[in-house]
């Protein structure tokens, strides 16, 4: 339960979160930015958090060190428990909207591609260090986008649960 918890507090911050990009879309463009970054954060952490729900339910060892499905597969592989949740999570990673916002993120942390738009800023700053040109927002990252990704997480979590339930 305490992983179930931990997912629905990540929700909740993404709902929190998203309800204030809405409220400043029209305003600062960095704010924006850093409201939909935190988002996807919360969801991932969600999904995670999601993961290890599964593995607990299922009494999997190490439960901590569940880091992504594949992980949450060879763990029920142990113990040689089958999961439909964990199956569901892994053909939602490879052809639904899983596997789109788990590459947002990754996105993240990428530099911009080579010959992309996105311009580095000439701003001199006391560590002298470029500053990239967050006015072009990353292709498919926006509320609307993140709205759906965390009602579709929720039913996920909610669908889990009640399979779960039967085990």
């Amino acid at each position: 339960m305490a992983y179930l918890t931990l997912v629905n507090q990540h929700l909740s911050s993404a709902r929190f979160l998203l309800a204030e990009l809405r409220a400043t879309e029209q305003s600062a463009l960095t704010l924006g930015r850093a409201l939909e970054q935190s988002v996807l954060h919360l969801l991932n952490s969600a999904y995670l958090c999601q993961l290890r729900h599964i593995a607990d339910n299922y009494q999997c060892a190490d439960v901590a060190a569940i880091g992504d499905v594949q992980a949450l597969l060879e763990a029920l592989a142990v113990i040689g428990t089958p999961a439909p949740e964990a199956a569901e999570i892994a053909v939602l990673l490879d052809e639904g909207w899983l596997g789109e916002m788990l590459q947002a993120l990754q996105q993240l942390c990428l530099p911009t591609a080579l010959g992309s738009a996105v311009n580095m800023l000439a701003v001199a700053s006391q560590s002298d260090i470029a500053l990239r040109d967050d006015s072009q927002q990353q292709p498919g990252l926006n509320a609307d986008t993140l709205q759906h990704w965390l009602l579709t997480l929720e039913e996920l979590v909610q669908r889990h649960c009640e399979m779960m339930v039967e085990y």
